[in-house]
């Protein structure tokens, strides 16, 4: 299985690399245009802020091959800004990569950033809630989506407020936690992702 894993330029990615690594993947970790491999899948981890991520993407010249990824239906993931990057624009300033309808607003809550674990309640049954008993998982957040389709939510958790926190639109895949840091369920999330990936890859072989 061919994965890749963004590379923002500014580090964090230790722990999801790692989390992958005991589930026997070893991804490649692109950054820039030189480290551009065919790949079947794609993971936008959740490190940054919007607008410096995008700007960092566009000036490493990532954007033209992340978009014919997102052309062929590559299952692609984020994971906390990576799925607030799929949005149009953020409240904290900058476009986003406009692939889903919706911003990004700050959370209204007295106490930020959200940190800690929260159950999800789950909207919908997708492949990625596959063995998850109890849903329940670890956020580091400021920001929230706020898609403007309803039918794309597949999860939705509260902190002073309802807000979701798993979308689904075709190959893309979103989440507001961090699997990396979530346990058991946060394992099962990404070992459902590379069962979507490993899927597709054997689908674009034939």
């Amino acid at each position: 299985m061919e994965l890749a894993v963004i590379d923002y330029g500014n580090g964090n990615l230790g722990s999801l690399l790692a989390a992958l690594h005991r589930l026997g993947q070893n991804p490649h970790v692109i950054h820039q245009t030189t480290d551009i491999v065919p790949v079947e899948g794609v993971i936008f981890p959740g490190v940054g802020s919007l607008e410096e991520v995008v700007n960092r993407l566009r000036h490493n010249g990532l954007l033209p091959w992340l978009t014919d990824l997102r052309a062929q239906s590559t299952p692609i993931l984020g994971i906390c800004l990576g799925m607030q990057l799929f949005f149009e624009q953020g409240d904290e300033g900058g476009e986003g990569l406009g692939w889903l309808k919706g911003n990004v607003p700050s959370l209204q809550a007295p106490v930020l950033p959200h940190i800690g674990w929260n159950d999800v309640a789950v909207t919908d049954h997708p492949f990625l809630w596959h063995n998850i008993v109890r849903p329940i998982f670890y956020f580091v957040h400021t920001y929230r989506i706020q898609p403007h389709e309803a039918a794309i939510v597949r999860g939705i958790t509260d902190y002073y407020e309802s807000f979701p926190v798993a979308i689904e639109s075709g190959s893309l895949y979103g989440v507001q936690f961090h699997p990396e840091l979530s346990g058991p369920n946060g394992t099962r999330l990404l070992q459902n992702f590379l069962e979507v990936v490993e899927t597709y890859g054997n689908m674009a072989s034939r």
